[in-house]
């Protein structure tokens, strides 16, 4: 019994706080002896700090996603023996340290195709695959 008065109080609190009425719990903590101020700064930095970081793993998982589809696309371009995509990647080998590595573009798995596209723009990598293949 105890334990729902307190969830149902405690739920209470959230949506008055969701709904932006803050004021009370302002009052609530200067009573305390609390520093409004310094707490609203140190949310504040806190929220930017995690925005950030959330916007970082998001524009991760989206390179992971086009290289993911640059690769699929690089593979295909070599089983089918689309020219421009497959001079675009023996380019890619020959600017690089991949040159003795990969000589041979029919062996070529989806990892090897990864790991010499990953430095890439992938955009405009992407870009010029779907362009070779139409």
């Amino acid at each position: 019994m105890k334990n729902k008065f307190i969830k149902k109080i405690d739920e209470a609190i959230i949506s008055q706080i969701i709904e932006g009425d803050s004021s009370t719990y302002d009052e609530i903590l200067k009573a305390d002896g609390h520093n409004i101020t310094d707490i609203e700064n140190y949310a504040e930095k806190n929220f930017r700090k995690h925005s950030f970081l959330l916007k970082g793993i998001i524009n991760k998982q989206k390179d992971l996603v086009l290289l993911e589809k640059a690769s699929l696309l690089l593979q295909n371009a070599i089983e089918k023996n689309i020219d421009k995509p497959i001079s675009y990647l023996k380019g890619l080998i020959a600017n690089n340290q991949f040159q003795v590595q990969y000589r041979n573009l029919d062996n070529l798995g989806i990892e090897e195709i990864k790991e010499i596209i990953k430095d890439q723009n992938l955009l405009e990598l992407l870009e010029q695959l779907e362009d070779g293949q139409k």
